[in-house]
């Protein structure tokens, strides 16, 4: 980003005549600077006039153009609005230029429904994470367990995507009776350095309010990568340490477990990894897992599987996560037997299927 002076006044650095500006539009950035743990402000207004008023008592006689940054000097010292639109470009601010806010209100980060209707009966094998899960639902119903020092804090689901990390999260929070706030940690990056420790921050508060609780943050290697990777964005580096400060387990975050997600543990930080207590694996599924995942799956379909040699189907698919057979095998199946307005589908049709998808493998593995 470009370097922006701190505006001066007019009659310190600006030519008697000047372009008056007849509409600016500001939005708010932050502080230059944060302290500490301290959650960095993102104003708003509840009256446009008010603001406008505002604005116009500590800025008039300014020159502005479009990316510039005015920093307040009353309420809050120093905070600073970037100028979205300045029209005309380059222009003075004059008791008759229509100043406005634009502040995009904070998502609340969204809280796992009731409705979801997945159990932990539903996910085939990972027995581990399933242990773990009811492990912490017990502590989220005890107040006593919550508040002693073995309450779980901070586990790392880890392994291939496609294997129900996500999934089991939703079991938890569909079996417990506790809210889950469930992030995709990409969400947490913002356009401007300080947006993603300020989300981070605002998401441990929101939990707080309604702990026990449940933080799930998903593809946590995004955000979580070790230092030689953080300077890749800039703004990683502080996002990275705002999550780590959230992780300590301090007193401020009693009554929230954080649940990470990773396909690509290899890329956390030390730092990061060193703050979960407990790494569990999802694991590729097994012969009779496999063979479990792909009856289950045709047992809800609307068109019926007809004299399946499932053993058959299971040898061609090693390695398969969960949601390639899903979504590879069933659903390519189903979805064939709709367009040809088939009653029924039989071996015939799942060979048909293995064969497609091996060319579409074969293709990819050319081109990669």
């Amino acid at each position: 980003m470009e370097y922006q002076p701190k505006i001066l006044p007019k009659q310190d650095s600006l030519p008697e005549k000047a372009k008056k500006a007849i509409t600016l539009v500001l939005k708010p950035v932050g502080y230059p600077l944060r302290a500490g743990e301290e959650l960095t402000p993102f104003l708003t207004t509840d009256d446009p006039t008010l603001f406008q008023q505002y604005a116009r008592s500590q800025w008039i006689g300014l020159v502005v153009q479009k990316g510039s940054f005015l920093f307040d000097s009353l309420l809050f010292p120093d905070y600073a609005f970037r100028a979205i639109t300045v029209e005309p470009e380059s222009s003075q601010i004059t008791e008759k230029t229509e100043i406005s806010l634009i502040s995009e209100q904070e998502p609340e980060p969204p809280i796992i429904q009731k409705t979801d209707n997945t159990h932990f009966i539903d996910i085939v094998g990972q027995d581990t994470a399933k242990e773990k899960c009811k492990v912490i639902a017990k502590f989220l119903a005890s107040e006593k367990l919550m508040r002693s020092e073995w309450a779980p804090r901070n586990i790392l689901f880890w392994g291939p995507p496609g294997n129900g990390k996500t999934m089991m999260a939703r079991a938890l929070a569909q079996e417990s009776d506790f809210p889950m706030f469930l992030v995709k940690a990409s969400d947490l990056l913002g356009m401007y350095v300080g947006d993603g420790a300020r989300k981070i921050q605002k998401l441990y508060i929101d939990a707080k309010q309604k702990s026990p609780s449940i933080v799930f943050i998903d593809e946590l290697d995004t955000i979580g990568l070790k230092r030689n990777y953080q300077s890749i964005r800039g703004d990683v580096i502080e996002l990275v340490s705002a999550l780590l400060g959230e992780l300590d387990g301090i007193e401020r975050n009693e009554g929230i477990i954080t649940i990470g997600s990773t396909n690509q543990p290899e890329l956390l930080d030390a730092a990061i990894l060193s703050r979960f207590e407990q790494l569990i694996e999802f694991k590729i599924p097994d012969m009779d897992e496999r063979m479990q995942i792909l009856k289950k799956y045709a047992s809800t379909s609307p068109i019926p599987f007809i004299k399946i040699h499932w053993k058959t189907v299971v040898e061609k698919t090693h390695g398969w996560s969960a949601r390639d057979l899903k979504e590879k095998i069933i659903k390519n199946a189903i979805h064939s037997a709709v367009l040809n307005d088939k009653k029924s589908i039989n071996m015939s049709d799942l060979i048909e299927v293995l064969k497609k998808n091996k060319i579409l493998d074969e293709s990819l593995n050319h081109y990669s």
